[in-house]
């Protein structure tokens, strides 16, 4: 079994790779910067309908980022 990652650092990762800086992340989902910078450094989580949005704006599933699955879209469904 491989390292696993926190859903901050998976939110992290999956704006990296989207080229998202953390205010243009919040925008996207409606909430502050400092509230990104809360879920990446993991002192908090998103809740469910911030969460969806998330989801949305990375372009990933939910499964990935509460580590369910390890790859990013293994069940996206748009």
């Amino acid at each position: 079994m491989g390292v696993t990652m926190s859903i901050g650092r998976r939110i992290t990762a999956m704006r990296g790779y989207r080229v998202m800086t953390q205010e243009e992340l919040g925008e996207l989902v409606g909430v502050a910067k400092q509230t990104v910078s809360n879920w990446e450094n993991d002192r908090r989580v998103p809740r469910a309908n911030e969460l969806k949005a998330l989801c949305r704006a990375l372009e990933c599933s939910s499964d990935y980022l509460l580590e369910l699955v390890d790859e990013p879209s293994d069940h996206v469904r748009w």
